[in-house]
């Protein structure tokens, strides 16, 4: 079992195949985040300029915390 650990956490990985690993984990998590923040604007009414840029891209950023915070406010 120890000698399978190994052999596992010895493997290599090129900078192309992990380019490609962030990209197949990253686009999904940013699509959701871009539709949980397109319908959830409540908050972004009052801002203006960059204040709202800032708050708009960091919602799509931290969608898992905030679908989190939005189901225990119920």
């Amino acid at each position: 079992m120890l000698a399978k650990l190994r052999q596992f956490l010895s493997y290599q990985l090129t900078i192309a195949e992990l380019l490609g690993i962030a990209l197949v984990l990253g686009i999904p998590y940013l699509a959701v985040g871009l539709v949980w923040s397109s319908t959830h604007t409540a908050h972004l009414y009052e801002l203006r300029g960059a204040d709202l840029v800032v708050s708009f891209l960091g919602s799509i950023v931290a969608w898992p915390v905030l679908l989190v915070a939005n189901v225990c406010m119920t």
